[in-house]
């Protein structure tokens, strides 16, 4: 696994961490989850069919790292889905199925569970379970999206 930037939530969109004046690693699978969810371009997807001479909102990365790979792209539907949902039992579904799609790519190095709650009528949980395939270690991303404020408010490790 390689080792990425520790991203922590303060509630305006991740802020990089700092540690005695130096940039903090991590390799952990959540932080993985949290960049797939909400690291895209949450006005677009990349759909493979944009014209040359049109203007793209979808994330850059995509088509310069990802041209031809599409089942590498990040398209964070999850970010896009909890900002346009309505939170009731059908919105519930909508989120939980978004965030199994924006974590699909994970399969092939950890069995993903999602489990999606609504709190109150402007709150939603979402529990996620990563079990890595090569040594069984499980890890629980718990993020509550407050949607009065469209924003995480808390994003922790269970």
């Amino acid at each position: 696994m390689t080792k990425d930037l520790q991203l922590t939530e303060y509630g305006s969109g991740g802020d990089i961490t700092l540690m005695a004046d130096d940039l903090l690693l991590n390799e952990e699978l959540l932080q993985m989850a949290y960049l797939a969810m909400f690291g895209g371009n949450k006005e677009a997807s990349t759909k493979g069919n944009e014209l040359e001479d049109e203007e793209r909102v979808d994330w850059w990365g995509n088509t310069l790292l990802f041209g031809e790979k599409t089942n590498k792209q990040m398209n964070s539907t999850t970010e896009r889905i909890l900002d346009d949902v309505v939170l009731n039992s059908s919105g519930r579904l909508e989120i939980k199925r978004a965030v199994e799609k924006d974590l699909e790519f994970l399969a092939p190095i950890a069995e993903v569970t999602v489990a999606v709650s609504i709190e109150t009528s402007n709150r939603v949980e979402i529990f996620i379970k990563l079990e890595r395939l090569s040594n069984q270690q499980e890890k629980i991303l718990q993020l509550i999206f407050d949607n009065a404020t469209k924003a995480i408010i808390i994003d922790q490790e269970i």
